[in-house]
């Protein structure tokens, strides 16, 4: 009975101290009354697989229950990715086992007993947890809130996943190869505390990655809102020289027109009224969407398009009651376009026709931003980075648009294939 009850205690200090850990790594998910019974979901796992663990001879099978019990927790309970899933819960676990092991080392080498798990009192069971508890708390220290692991690309992962894998088979060898000689435990307290310190500098380090990730995404994003500022103002003067030229045509033909009057050639005159007409309504706002900046931007781009023999249509809505800053506008819709007529130039060059495809409306209280254009060839998308072979990262203004997105919550996807290309944001 004293045995149960210990080890039931143990067992609820262990699930404190697994959702401690999660919670200093991974955001938690807001799941209601379920929120409120996860510590009591993780206790009874771990009773579980405690209570399958005695009639398991496999230390291996023991391990890789509490590894997908972790997993599956987080899950549940966290907003996370599989490969955050993986790499925590098997760091966690890890770092449990090395801490009872260093402890029991340390209680054999003082102690004359050869055997281990050989403990001379239960308090020492308390003591043991307390230490791993201890690491946690100095793992929390350390650790500055940077849960956002999208900075890190899949093969950065897969580096980081090495460290608790090796460690985990390295904690194996050493149990199944346990001796009870003071040499070899001590050899093996060694090697446990480097792989705890190792397991710690690989954690520092990825903070590292991902606070420095977090300040070039944000100058980046500064130089954008910089850049695109500049870009408005070259775009006004480029409107501006546009508009003196047309002027100076206009005023040509209106003469033309009126030396037709007077010699009486009245229907030539109404034609040339006529296409002068088209014409200035061509130059005239190509698209309304009651939004001084949203028309500016898509006007510009769309005579910037022109000129490069790119056509546009429009699909577009009331755009009076957006959300978004001028500047986040300007973000957000100048990237998109930017790259769309960045391929579409390619297009043309190929002799191909090149349309862009563009959706511009809010429903249901968000904002829908659809860019569909053809591509020269297929483009690899990776990360929200757009590869080109030729001219390496073109789409990292893509970086930008998914910070804006992220600010409001919102949702940015983008494929491609061997015919177009497409970039969708709901805000």
């Amino acid at each position: 009975m004293r045995w149960w009850i210990l080890s039931l205690s143990i067992m609820a200090i262990e699930a404190w101290g697994n959702i401690y850990f999660f919670n200093i790594f991974m955001e938690r998910k807001r799941t209601g009354w379920l929120d409120k019974c996860r510590y009591m979901v993780l206790y009874l796992a771990i009773v579980t697989i405690s209570f399958l663990g005695t009639y398991l001879d496999s230390m291996g099978i023991k391990v890789l229950l509490a590894v997908l019990v972790h997993m599956a927790f987080c899950t549940a309970f966290y907003r996370t990715g599989w490969k955050q899933c993986i790499f925590f819960s098997v760091l966690n676990y890890s770092l449990l086992f090395l801490s009872d092991f260093c402890f029991l080392l340390i209680a054999n080498i003082l102690t004359s007993k050869d055997k281990l798990y050989s403990l001379e009192s239960d308090f020492l069971y308390f003591l043991m947890k307390m230490v791993w508890i201890l690491l946690l708390l100095v793992l929390g220290r350390i650790w500055k809130g940077k849960k956002n692991y999208t900075e890190l690309s899949y093969k950065e992962w897969r580096k980081f996943g090495m460290v608790p894998l090796l460690t985990t088979v390295s904690m194996m060898v050493m149990y199944f190869c346990y001796s009870g000689e003071k040499k070899v435990q001590a050899a093996y307290l060694f090697l446990a505390v480097g792989l705890i310190m190792i397991n710690i500098l690989v954690m520092v380090l990825m903070q590292d990655i991902l606070v420095k990730g977090e300040q070039l995404r944000e100058s980046a994003l500064t130089d954008q809102k910089k850049e695109s500022q500049l870009a408005h103002y070259r775009d006004m003067q480029a409107v501006y020289e546009r508009q003196g030229r047309k002027m100076h045509d206009y005023k040509n033909q209106i003469r033309t027109m009126q030396v037709l009057l007077k010699e009486g050639d009245v229907q030539a005159a109404a034609e040339l009224a006529e296409r002068l007409t088209e014409s200035i309504s061509v130059e005239m706002a190509a698209v309304n969407t009651n939004h001084p900046v949203v028309n500016a931007v898509l006007n510009q781009k769309f005579h910037a398009a022109r000129e490069q023999g790119v056509s546009m249509i429009f699909r577009v809505g009331d755009m009076s009651g957006t959300r978004l800053d001028g500047e986040e506008t300007v973000i957000l819709l100048s990237n998109l376009l930017d790259n769309a007529i960045h391929e579409c130039v390619k297009v043309v060059h190929n002799g191909r026709k090149a349309v862009i495809n563009i959706k511009l409306v809010q429903e249901g209280g968000k904002i829908i931003f659809s860019v569909k254009n053809p591509v020269a060839e297929k483009v690899q998308v990776t990360d929200g980075v757009v590869l080109d072979s030729g001219t390496g990262m073109h789409g990292v203004g893509l970086m930008n648009v998914k910070a804006v997105v992220d600010k409001y919550g919102g949702d940015f996807a983008i494929s491609c294939d061997q015919e177009k290309f497409q970039a969708v944001v709901m805000i």
